[in-house]
């Protein structure tokens, strides 16, 4: 089987405004193909698919053509790049495989973000990444590329200027404006670790995992304590999970959280199995009042943004 019926969509950070003029994934073999939603301001999340159009019945594609702007930084990309067209024909046949009736991915999504950031996923009930690239810094016309008549230099960099009050809350252009832009979180993101979850008073089931690297996946607990498997996970953005007695949505802080792993792995005359990383949840209710602290045979880190949903 090498036809499946998918679409297309696209994403990019909260924090950092992104346009896509021009995106196509590109036909096995052709010089056409399936486009991607363009146009508008994309802060919905990186791997946070935004739109989307009616699906189609083909082959997968091999290739990815797309052009885009960065408002937080004034500036335009554009790229060309191979896809790993084997591997995305593998976990779509897999997810065929799986639940045909339901398969598993049904989307390609493109990812942008400052700094020329190209990420790829196919998704569906799961999500994988199955490429991360750079495109080039190129120079545009900005009435060609935002397909606006502007008559001068000066309406075309007001209109720039506008999109991130626009587009971002105060706190947000504020952070932005103290902070700049942090070109290295995307591939920060994508570093994984040797981690596992448990509770400290409760057995929980039943994981429902997004990602920082735009992943997620449903899981039954292959990497619990005293169920290991050596598999390196990337960090986890939110979880879902459940208790004999309750349900429990926990919303991590992306920098606190990729920070925290970052210091427990930098313990490097640790041997692997005092390097792995536990996190363990002080489960209550209302569940507003529980805690999480993540550790390792060295140190411990209590998380203090977390938020764990009530309703």
């Amino acid at each position: 089987m090498t036809e499946f019926t998918w679409s297309a969509t696209e994403c990019a950070p909260e924090d950092y405004p992104m346009e896509i003029i021009s995106g196509t994934f590109l036909f096995k073999g052709e010089e056409h193909g399936l486009y991607i939603p363009d146009g508008g301001n994309l802060t919905g999340g990186w791997g946070n698919p935004i739109s989307s159009h009616g699906s189609i019945t083909h082959e997968l594609p091999d290739r990815l053509d797309i052009t885009f702007f960065s408002y937080a930084e004034k500036k335009y990309y554009q790229g060309k790049f191979e896809l790993p067209y084997d591997k995305m024909l593998e976990l779509f046949q897999q997810g065929v495989e799986a639940n045909k009736e339901h398969p598993s991915y049904n989307k390609l999504m493109a990812g942008i973000a400052p700094g020329g950031v190209v990420a790829v996923w196919v998704k569906g009930r799961h999500a994988t990444e199955v490429f991360f690239g750079q495109a080039d810094e190129v120079n545009l016309d900005p009435s060609h590329a935002f397909n606006l008549p502007f008559s001068s230099k000066e309406e075309s960099d007001a209109y720039i200027a506008k999109q991130l009050p626009n587009s971002l809350s105060p706190d947000q252009l504020a952070s932005l404006e103290k902070n700049g832009i942090r070109f290295d979180l995307w591939s920060r993101y994508r570093n994984r670790y040797h981690w596992f979850a448990k509770a400290k008073d409760n057995t929980i089931y039943g994981f429902f995992l997004k990602y920082v690297n735009g992943e997620s996946v449903e899981e039954h607990f292959p990497f619990l304590e005293g169920e290991q498997k050596l598999r390196y996970l990337p960090v986890p953005r939110k979880m879902s999970f459940k208790t004999d007695e309750y349900i429990y949505q926990v919303n991590f802080d992306e920098l606190e959280i990729v920070s925290a792993f970052e210091q427990l792995d930098a313990h490097e005359n640790l041997s692997e199995e005092q390097r792995r990383i536990a996190m363990e949840f002080d489960l209550q209710y209302p569940r507003s009042k529980s805690s999480v602290k993540i550790y390792n045979a060295k140190e411990s880190i209590e998380l203090k943004k977390v938020v764990f949903d009530d309703w």
